[in-house]
């Protein structure tokens, strides 16, 4: 499962909606979704990958992003430190930028991976983020894969190309929005220097978020 949504500028400058905090099973998939029982005493949050802070636009979209498919289990510590972390800063880039599109999901090296609940649902090992700034021949891109554990480095340490993020998970990103050679040529670099990281809240993460 992944998630994916455009987040603009105008999105984020609306009234936020009120958090639904509401986990539901997802009535689209019709095979079933994980249910809120799955991670009780599990010892795992259920984490976003599409964010609700990014929803808080609409009502609709805000409940819809509660949809227990729209969770992956994720270490308490990863959720409200880092990934909380890499949330915030893509926010910041698509207000600066006047919208991006982001993708995120989880990510397995085990054949095995450890599951939780009656619906064995599977611990990622990793988790990933491509966001893209589609600007014509100005388009930007990159990627993030965090492992999946409490993290007290920079998040410049988890930037890496969209090439590399395929190339792990087998997922072929952007490829219905860039002609070939733009796809080939903004996927496969990425400029360290473009994007940027709050130092302070970077402090703020390890003081305090990877201990809440």
């Amino acid at each position: 499962r992944r998630s994916s949504d455009l987040l603009s500028r105008d999105q984020l400058r609306l009234p936020n909606v009120a958090r639904t905090n509401y986990f539901n099973p997802d009535p689209r998939i019709s095979t079933g979704s994980a249910v809120h029982g799955d991670y009780i005493q599990s010892g795992y949050t259920r984490g976003h990958l599409a964010p609700a802070g990014d929803m808080a636009f609409d009502k609709v979209a805000m409940e819809e992003s509660f949809y227990m498919s729209n969770m992956s289990p994720q270490l308490r510590a990863f959720n409200n430190g880092v990934w909380r972390e890499l949330e915030e800063s893509v926010r910041d880039w698509a207000f600066s930028a006047g919208a991006l599109y982001v993708v995120s999901g989880p990510v397995f090296y085990s054949p095995d991976p450890r599951q939780i609940g009656k619906n064995k649902v599977s611990v990622p090992d990793a988790f990933y983020k491509v966001v893209l700034i589609y600007d014509g021949k100005n388009s930007k891109a990159a990627g993030f894969i965090i492992p999946h554990a409490l993290s007290e480095k920079p998040l410049s340490d988890y930037l890496v190309t969209v090439d590399e993020v395929e190339r792990q998970t087998g997922i072929d990103f952007f490829y219905m929005l860039l002609d070939d050679q733009m796809e080939e040529k903004i996927e496969s670099e990425t400029d360290p220097g473009y994007w940027k990281f709050s130092e302070k809240r970077y402090r703020l993460r390890v003081s305090r978020w990877n201990k809440e």
